[in-house]
């Protein structure tokens, strides 16, 4: 198991990026002009790709957690008090978060093979779940307004 945490009070520019021996996962974590962010990447398995950005803002909050193989996390943030998650079991699985918004909460939970997610929030006080299991299921949440609901499940 591999786990990355960063947690920041101005951090200009990081990025890690972690190889384990022959065994393939990455992580990347990046954080531009944050104030008191944090982001945590956990990855079991080989072959899981995530990256996080943090990229304007305060108080934003990142966490993916990925088991299995060739599974993909990207999370992007931009404005203030956001919170993304994303969660993902199985093989083959991407998911993407991004939040240029005030406020707002995104989920993100897989489990199976070959499922797609996708959350893209702006305005403020948004909220979107996606709950997806099985094989080759894909949803995506666009909200381009404020104070808005969503939740997603495919079972």
């Amino acid at each position: 198991m591999n786990s990355i945490y960063f947690k920041s009070a101005r951090i200009t520019s990081f990025c890690l990026i972690l190889l384990a021996g022959f065994v393939s996962i990455h992580a990347v974590g990046q954080q531009n002009d944050m104030a008191y962010s944090e982001s945590f990447v956990n990855q079991t398995e080989m072959s899981n790709l995530s990256f996080d950005q943090l990229a304007a803002g305060s108080n934003n909050r990142a966490f993916i957690n990925q088991h299995g193989n060739e599974n993909t996390a990207v999370i992007s943030q931009r404005g203030s008090a956001n919170n993304a998650d994303i969660n993902q079991y199985g093989n083959g699985n991407n998911a993407s978060i991004s939040q240029d918004s005030s406020g707002s909460s995104a989920s993100i939970e897989q489990q199976g093979f070959g499922n797609t997610a996708l959350i893209a929030q702006k305005g403020r006080r948004n909220v979107a779940q996606i709950s997806q299991s099985g094989t080759d299921r894909s949803a995506a949440v666009v909200q381009n307004a404020s104070g808005m609901a969503i939740k997603v499940t495919q079972h």
